[in-house]
């Protein structure tokens, strides 16, 4: 299923190029001619960098004043399938839209204007998926290829963030072809309409419940069951959220990394602090280097702590500011001084007062602003250890 695969890159690729054509600011010409298997063809509409022409009988055009750099080139005429193409537009030139500076369209039928749609959905240009999908479903109501278009349609409306027209399109796809090639794409995108459009996580569990029951093979199962984990785990039903994550465990790759990590907080919430300080090792031990990795040491550590295991802990936070200095919370606060008045604490569990009273002093002159995770000052906490450790034991 590899055609049917998010096109996040493509569309991501496209967005990059678009914003390096406006930024270049100098301006360039495209010339070229339109024809079909006949010869030329007129009145076709050629679109591109804000700007369009007709091609006049001879099939020819010239567009005019276009942002330098890559731009995507429209060609529609109602009597043919639509076709798209890239064409690196020069500063003060004009340019031939491809080496043979000719574009051919092809004859308007089902294969083709499906064809034609799957390459702007993989472009990225959804709102022209909308309008030719619409176009489509008018001309070919009774079309075995509906059910593939409903989906490009759908999927459409969700990369546009109108997910409940999203809902309702993917919604009606599934219901009708469940046995579709699509169906199971479609499932999964309707599944993320609920969870991360709409915010409807109870909806959204039992959409990914769908798509795991009807589609085991599916190359989105065990994504589905760390996203259906994570809506769990939003609602706070950790044991539920447990589960699915150790399912999503079972498909490897990327999916068992974030799934490895989230179980484990899980087991946090859930007050099981060995079971969960042995989990964040595990993923610091084998994901020694992601984005996680840091928080990761950290929470070893809090779980050792809450475990009263303080020599261990100790360990872990030491490990923490020595691996991590520069780690970051999601919100961009430094996790370090965390790791430090918390390294202090397991100083103080096992007596060593005067070693606890010197980390904290060095977080006051290292990390003079430091917070906690939520933005709140850390500080007056380790201010109060200081004032503490003064009045009752040094």
């Amino acid at each position: 299923m590899g055609r049917r695969a998010l096109p996040f890159m493509l569309a991501v690729l496209s967005l990059a190029l678009a914003v390096g054509c406006l930024r270049s600011g100098g301006r360039g010409n495209l010339t070229g001619e339109v024809w079909d298997a006949q010869g030329p063809v007129s009145g076709v509409l050629v679109e591109g960098g804000g700007k369009s022409v007709l091609t006049g009988n001879d099939g020819r055009f010239l567009l005019e004043d276009l942002p330098t750099g890559k731009q995507y080139i429209f060609f529609s005429h109602a009597s043919y399938t639509g076709a798209v193409v890239a064409a690196d537009v020069a500063d003060g030139e004009t340019k031939s839209i491809n080496a043979e500076g000719r574009v051919v369209l092809a004859e308007r039928n089902e294969d083709n204007l499906r064809e034609y749609l799957f390459t702007l959905y993989e472009l990225g240009f959804y709102e022209r998926v909308v309008r030719g999908s619409e176009d489509f479903l008018l001309s070919y109501p009774r079309s075995p290829l509906t059910p593939s278009i409903l989906f490009l349609q759908g999927a459409s409306f969700f990369y546009l963030g109108e997910y409940q027209k999203a809902v309702t399109v993917l919604g009606a796809m599934v219901a009708d072809a469940p046995q579709d090639p699509f169906a199971d794409d479609a499932q999964y995108l309707l599944a993320r309409c609920y969870s991360e459009g709409l915010r409807d996580f109870s909806q959204a569990i039992g959409e990914y419940r769908k798509l795991v029951e009807r589609y085991p093979e599916s190359e989105f199962t065990g994504q589905a069951l760390y996203e259906m984990g994570d809506c769990y785990y939003i609602l706070g039903s950790f044991r539920d959220a447990l589960a699915s994550y150790e399912r999503a465990m079972t498909f490897g790759g990327e999916v068992a990394q974030k799934a490895l990590y989230s179980s484990a907080h899980c087991l946090y919430r859930m007050e099981f602090y060995n079971q969960a300080a042995a989990r964040f090792l595990e993923y610091v031990a084998q994901y020694p280097s992601t984005d996680l990795s840091d928080d990761a040491q950290y929470f070893a550590g809090a779980s050792l702590y809450k475990a009263s295991r303080f020599a261990e802990a100790l360990q872990a936070f030491e490990d923490c500011v020595r691996l991590y200095p520069e780690g970051k919370w999601y919100n961009g606060i430094l996790i370090a001084p965390a790791a430090l008045f918390h390294k202090g604490l397991c100083l103080e569990k096992l007596g060593r007062y005067l070693e606890a009273y010197n980390t904290y002093l060095d977080i006051i002159r290292r990390y003079p602003g430091a917070k906690w995770a939520d933005g709140s000052s850390l500080i007056q906490n380790v201010q109060f250890r200081i004032d503490w450790l003064r009045k009752y034991v040094l």
